[in-house]
């Protein structure tokens, strides 16, 4: 029990640690966040970096996305757009990671602007548009507006000033039923910039007095002095001069209390060129040499801090690369090795090829001297095949040749015994019976003969023949035939065994039923499946009784026939409803001992 105990207290003070550990871990983020809402970037990136070492040791993927997408954003600012763009794969990378589609979104959204500001339009759009609509299928309106926004700034850069206002309506009107007046204001002004480099004047003065309106509420006075400064710059393109001199004045008075030195010099040149157009030169004068002292100590101001800048990344530089020639002994030692270590393995890898292509090499002459004993196999086998089928020809032809001109010599001459012996009734019948005999004869030896020839070993010659065989056979009976065959019977070829005994199953059946059945009409059907051949052949006669006769001869002799080449044979009969003899003989059957 002590020992439990003991292990619940371990496993909750690891908790409590752990989660103090993400716990502090997460205010450094927020501190971060803090450090670039505030535009201190560098410490922002050094807090965002010291994050992402804590959460890749705490494995917290979702706020690893997080934070490489805030660091993104740190040196997108600072001007690194390459190593911006590094961290926004990463962040993207952790964020799928984790299913964080909203920070998909963001981190698409953010991308989209850094190619933007690199001026690659067309990328710029492929991963606003990703952002929209991602930030679609989550519902967030407020990120779609962003993008929205965004999109219209690249219309308005690439000119296309109609597309632009699209977008920059579809933004404002999300902002406005969100209320957030801060975004709404900057879209005002957007429209008005728009609305300015079309020439709609009145439309880009209206624009600028709802942004200055918002940015008063809001207390942002950057932009309360800017927008002024705008608005006066609208007014002198409409003539209206000594409007426009009254809005740049206090634009740069607002810009000199919050020391905003771009406004300052933007407001001198407005004041300037309002002066001149109102004909008052000496003052024009005055506050044209204003606008050149400002813009020249701001570009001085400027060069100064691009100059430390450059100083600090060259002492930086110059610390890495000490660093660097310190290790670099250790890695040309480390490098000697590998190439070494790459020769060894290098010729083990040769060895081991050439090993592997002498095997494939002899496999490849085993298997095609295997293949060409099994070709002539093939065609020895099928020579003894065609010699057998031209012997087998041979005899047919001779059988018939000779045989056949007996059995009709001894047909005709018992025709002729018949005829004479009107007077000798006992003669008269063993003439007959012999005539019988020998007509039976020539028709077996006929249909041996066809079922011999390979050339009728077809579905089709088959067919054709049962149908033949069986209107002659049963023309002599008071029986009437019904076939009912395919249209196109198919040529497929089936085999000689296969051939001979389905025919002679056929003739079985039709003689069974002018011997026993007592029929007056027999069915005939054929169907033809990809699998099977089927035939039934019913009659409207006495029926079997199936278990008496099922033992006969008749139907052995049937069922043993089909045996030999895969048929089955079914016999559905009652007394005084006929009998149905169904023979099936699978198609797939049809190539064996071939």
């Amino acid at each position: 029990m002590k020992k439990q105990i003991i292990l619940l207290l371990v496993i909750g003070q690891s908790y409590f640690v752990y989660s103090q550990f993400t716990s502090n871990a997460e205010n450094k983020l927020l501190y971060g966040e803090e450090l670039y809402s505030k535009g201190n970037y560098q410490e922002a990136i050094l807090q965002f970096k010291k994050c992402i070492a804590i959460f890749k040791k705490s494995n917290e993927n979702q706020l690893l996305g997080k934070t490489y997408n805030n660091l993104g954003r740190a040196l997108s600012q600072t001007g690194n757009s390459e190593e911006a763009l590094t961290n926004y794969l990463l962040s993207l990378l952790f964020s799928k990671q984790t299913n964080d589609n909203l920070g998909i979104a963001k981190t698409y959204k953010n991308i989209g602007a850094l190619y933007a500001e690199q001026k690659d339009f067309e990328n710029a759009m492929h991963y606003y548009n990703s952002s929209f609509k991602l930030s679609k299928q989550l519902h967030n309106l407020s990120l779609m507006a962003d993008c929205q926004n965004n999109m219209g700034v690249v219309y308005e850069q690439q000119i296309k000033y109609n597309k632009a206002l699209q977008m920059y309506s579809k933004a404002l009107a999300i902002y406005i039923s969100k209320g957030d007046e801060q975004k709404i204001s900057m879209v005002y002004n957007n429209l008005a910039i728009v609305y300015k480099y079309l020439k709609n004047y009145p439309e880009a003065i209206k624009n600028y007095k709802s942004a200055l309106i918002l940015s008063e509420k809001l207390g942002d006075q950057f932009m309360v002095a800017a927008n002024q400064n705008n608005l006066g710059n609208v007014y002198a393109l409409t003539h209206n001069y000594q409007k426009s001199l009254e809005l740049c004045k206090l634009a740069n008075t607002n810009a000199k209390a919050i020391n905003a030195q771009e406004v300052i010099i933007e407001s001198y040149d407005g004041i300037s060129i309002a002066y001149e157009k109102l004909d008052q030169f000496t003052d024009a004068i005055k506050y044209r040499k204003l606008y050149e002292l400002e813009k020249d100590n701001y570009i001085n101001s400027e060069r100064s801090d691009l100059l430390a800048e450059k100083h600090i990344k060259y002492e930086t530089q110059k610390k890495v690369d000490e660093i660097k020639l310190l290790n670099q002994a250790g890695k040309i030692r480390e490098l000697k090795i590998k190439e070494q270590d790459f020769k060894i393995t290098k010729k083990n890898h040769q060895i081991t090829a050439f090993i592997i292509l002498l095997l494939g090499l002899i496999s490849i002459a085993y298997f095609w001297k295997k293949s060409q004993k099994f070709k002539n196999q093939l065609i020895n086998e099928k020579i003894i095949r065609e010699t057998e089928e031209q012997e087998r020809i041979r005899i047919a032809k001779d059988i018939h040749d000779d045989l056949g001109s007996g059995l009709t010599k001894i047909n005709f001459l018992s025709e002729i015994i018949f005829q004479k012996t009107h007077h000798l009734p006992e003669i008269r019948n063993n003439s007959e019976s012999v005539k019988e005999t020998a007509k039976k004869l020539i028709d077996n030896m006929r249909d041996l003969i066809w079922a011999l020839n390979p050339d009728n070993s077809t579905i089709a010659n088959l067919l054709s023949r049962m149908r033949e065989y069986a209107t002659d056979y049963l023309e002599d009976y008071p029986i009437e035939l019904h076939n009912f065959f395919p249209e196109n019977l198919p040529e497929t070829p089936i085999t000689k065994e296969a051939n001979r005994e389905l025919f002679m199953v056929v003739k079985e059946c039709l003689n069974n039923i002018v011997k026993h059945s007592k029929a007056t009409d027999v069915f005939f059907t054929v169907n033809i499946k990809t699998d099977d051949l089927t035939f039934s052949i019913k009659d409207n006669g006495i029926g079997l009784d199936c278990e008496t006769d099922k033992k006969g001869n008749g139907l052995l002799n049937m069922q043993s026939r089909l045996l030999k080449i895969g048929g089955i044979c079914s016999v559905i009969s009652e007394p005084n409803n006929g009998t149905l003899i169904t023979i099936t003989y699978p198609l797939n059957q049809k190539f064996k001992n071939n």
